[in-house]
């Protein structure tokens, strides 16, 4: 974009937010952003002051608004919750109620279904969802999840919704471009075919040559919905997501790198020539039947899904290659039975049969210098393996009234898992660089989640809750059985699933002009997988650790005026090792190199995270949506001791969005509005500072058509 229309568009951009605020209101420009209703605690839609627990939407119009390049610009809009999306491109991490990190703290869905199997978690998940060009909603259910859910949603749940097919026939083409020669287009079409028949079709190409060298990606999306009526009681809603992602790949720069060349892609010129990429692709077939009895509601879910990931490991210091390709079959069914007493009860059973191959070797010669210095040669292998992973889950949650106002929950889910391992391999035991080629083994899982709540109705519009919830976190195949040291297989046999207790008091109140949402939290995870090391030095994993993460969040929606409102997100949060030994008794040249981080605050948690949103539709110019947003990450620890941190930082956006006509409208974005310079993560690493480099000002421009 040339510069002189890009300082034009921030001009317009913010004479539209701000020199009309003092004109009279109109009455059909009215602002409604706060989603009161809820699917994603029961897959029965409910008020969210009926829900003992924090659960938070984003409804479609605050998603026509963002018009994200990626998920994060909408669902860092919700308090306690920070998407970071890596180097500009389609990945992310995620902290919710935790640091910023890429384990499997996090239960990711579409539709009701999850994403991805947890034997093989990808922090990178979303990805995989509808998110650019056929999502409705986004829900986030913060802490532990119910008895609906297991392995993953320790610290949060989240349910990207797809739209429902249209009453009238309804064609959509929406095109955006951008700096850094992004584009993106997407199609789609939704109708009632019959009385009982309705399908919708949608496709979207997304493509951006990055802000950073070697960070272009493209991404190819199609997506169907077919509903169907088989009688005044009974739907099957089938759902089909694909994708296709190409993408290149960065890393992190050092401080010196940083400053001087923050668009630098980090990575030697040798690895530059082989031209790194993560290719993904995914689909997910999915047939969800609903039936219901007067107030009993019956359903289930049948799902496919197939998704590979090949990628260089490019934060590794040798960079290996990467491919997998993991197939999964899976059934959700529920009962929902209504009791006369003013009670209900939910009896379901999840089913899962997931198979995974994975594979990874050496790209190009690689000598590594200073700590671990190695000499890794072309061709070598580092694992060849397949694991089949079966999961049963049984569960049952019973709601009833106390008093008048008064409700109690009580629920809990019994997993089984087992995972069956093959290695392919033609060694078997110590394969050099301190990897180990592990024996074809079985490994099973069974963990009780039980989970308790009070909710009291203090009046029709608001409620107080108290909540307790035990959830888990499995192990990944990976971790179990790709060795990155001369791990004992013995020892490995004793590792267990992470387990979690959340405790959570809240309020929320929904008055005619606002919404209040409080939450104080507390939630240890127990059993935390670390490193230890045997008598004869050879490392092995164990659960050895201790986590506490306790904090508050608000969030608040005034509708000030008719055609002016405010929101606010907010959340201040500690995470600290309880008990937590790395390396125990570990022996190096003669000295103990065990690190205590008892007491220790962990890495990347940000002090605080602000969002504040002020959404206005001027009197003046008909049709038009404005939003200032300002986001504000508070100072963080880079390394396990605490010796350096980082400041965080605050930065403000701009969005519009215009209704030419009731077919045509127009949108604009400019995201860091100041063109700050600032760091998006920053870490040590093996003593090193590492910077990942954030986003200049960046402008965006698009129309939608719909006929």
């Amino acid at each position: 974009m040339l510069p002189s229309l890009k300082r034009t568009l921030i001009a317009v951009s913010v004479f539209a937010s701000f020199s009309s605020i003092s004109q009279k209101v109109i009455a059909n420009n009215v602002i409604e952003n706060i989603e009161r209703i809820s699917i994603i605690a029961t897959r029965k839609e409910s008020l969210n002051t009926d829900l003992a627990m924090s659960v938070h939407s984003i409804n479609s119009d605050e998603l026509k608004i963002d018009n994200g390049q990626h998920i994060a610009e909408s669902l860092n809009s919700v308090s306690g919750v920070l998407i970071d999306q890596l180097s500009g491109g389609q990945g992310h991490k995620t902290a919710i109620r935790m640091p910023l990190n890429t384990s499997g703290y996090y239960l990711f869905l579409q539709d009701n279904v999850p994403i991805q199997s947890a034997a093989f978690f990808n922090h990178n998940a979303l990805w995989w969802s509808s998110f650019n060009s056929n999502a409705s909603r986004v829900e986030v259910l913060k802490g532990a999840g119910t008895a609906l859910y297991g392995s993953g949603a320790v610290a949060a749940t989240i349910n990207v919704l797809s739209k429902p097919i249209s009453k009238n026939p309804e064609t959509n083409l929406s095109m955006t471009l951008g700096e850094s020669e992004y584009n993106k287009i997407a199609l789609s079409h939704s109708q009632k075919i019959d009385d009982k028949n309705g399908l919708g079709v949608s496709a979207s190409y997304l493509s951006n040559q990055g802000w950073r060298d070697h960070t272009g990606s493209e991404r190819s999306e199609l997506t169907a919905r077919h509903e169907l009526k088989l009688s005044h009681a009974q739907t099957l809603t089938t759902s089909l997501v694909m994708s296709d992602l190409e993408q290149e790949m960065a890393a992190g720069l050092s401080k010196e790198l940083f400053e001087t060349d923050p668009t630098n892609s980090g990575l030697p010129q040798q690895i530059l020539q082989s031209d790194p990429l993560r290719k993904s692709q995914y689909l997910k077939l999915s047939t969800q039947w609903d039936f219901y009895v007067d107030e009993d509601y019956y359903s289930a879910i049948g799902y496919i899904r197939h998704r590979t990931n090949d990628y260089t490991a490019t934060w590794s210091a040798n960079m290996p290659n990467n491919q997998s390709q993991v197939n999964s079959l899976g059934l959700l069914a529920l009962a929902n039975w209504q009791h006369h007493n003013d009670a209900n009860s939910i009896l379901g059973i999840d089913i899962e049969l997931t198979e995974g191959e994975q594979f990874s070797d050496q790209p190009t010669n690689i000598t590594t210098t200073g700590y671990g210095a190695d000499i890794f040669v072309k061709g070598e292998v580092y694992y060849d393996d397949t694991t089949r992973y079966t999961s049963i889950a049984p569960y049952f949650q019973h709601q009833r009234s106390l008093a008048e106002n008064l409700e109690f929950t009580v629920g809990a889910r019994l997993d089984y898992t087992k995972f069956d391992f093959d290695n392919h391999m033609s060694v078997i035991g110590d394969i050099g660089h301190g990897l180990q080629s592990l024996a074809d083994r079985n490994d099973s899982f069974k963990h009780l989640s039980p989970k308790t709540s009070l909710n009291y109705h203090l009046t029709d519009n608001s409620s107080t809750y108290l909540r307790y919830a035990n959830s888990f976190r499995l192990p990944t195949a990976g971790s179990l059985y790709h060795i990155k040291s001369s791990d004992t297989a013995d020892n490995i046999t004793s590792i267990d699933a992470e387990v979690s207790d959340t405790f959570e008091l809240g309020y929320k109140s929904n008055l005619e002009k606002i919404s209040i949402d409080l939450a104080l939290f507390y939630m240890d995870v127990d059993d935390a997988i670390v490193r230890a090391y045997d008598d004869n030095g050879q490392r092995f994993l164990t659960n050895a650790g201790r986590v506490i993460h306790k904090g508050f969040e608000a969030s608040i929606n005034w509708q000030v005026a008719n055609n002016f409102d405010v929101s606010v997100a907010y959340s201040k949060a500690e995470h600290e090792y309880d008990e937590f030994i790395i390396d125990a008794g570990r022996i190096k040249r003669g000295e103990l190199v065990e690190k205590d981080l008892s007491g220790k605050t962990m890495v990347m948690a940000p002090e605080y995270l602000t969002n504040l949103r002020l959404r206005y539709q001027p009197e003046a110019i008909a049709g038009l949506s404005t939003m200032l947003e300002v986001q504000s990450i508070g100072e963080y620890w880079m390394d396990e001791a605490n010796e350096q941190s980082y400041d965080g930082y605050t930065i403000a956006n701009i969005k519009l969005y215009f209704d030419v006509t009731n077919k045509l409208s127009l949108n604009a974005r400019i995201l860091n509005l100041t063109d700050k310079f600032y760091v998006q993560e920053a870490q040590v690493r093996y003593g090193k500072e590492i910077y990942q480099p954030a986003a200049p000002r960046t402008a965006y421009l698009g129309l939608n058509y719909q006929w």
